[in-house]
């Protein structure tokens, strides 16, 4: 086995490491780190947000995984960026982890310089 065929172990230190780096970033609001099962394991939401934040990314997860299967050559996910006009949900996930950032990204091409 080659060396750049062997996965780094994703421990506690790498979780926590993965998660001060991303909330050091400017504009961040949410962070949610999840273990390869959904569940999360590190998180700066509330409980029950982080458990609704799971949920419903495992499903996104699966049709999205789903629809890029169907492509040719199958492709497999490795981010998904979802913006509204006040946030901007960034999914990125491994073998082992999966971060949900949630940033403060409001619209800006809504309030044109023209609308003033």
């Amino acid at each position: 086995m080659q060396a750049a065929e062997v996965e780094p172990k994703r421990t506690q230190r790498y979780v926590d490491e993965a998660y001060r780096l991303v909330l050091e970033k400017p504009g961040v609001e949410e962070v949610l780190i999840m273990n390869r099962s959904g569940v999360p394991v590190k998180t700066s939401m509330a409980r029950q947000d982080a458990l609704q934040h799971a949920c419903l990314y495992d499903n996104l997860r699966e049709k999205t995984q789903a629809f890029l299967q169907r492509m040719e050559p199958p492709q497999n996910l490795c981010m998904l960026r979802v913006r509204t006009r006040m946030h901007e949900v960034i999914i990125t996930p491994d073998g082992k982890i999966t971060i949900l950032v949630v940033q403060n990204a409001p619209d800006t091409y809504l309030h044109s310089p023209q609308d003033k």
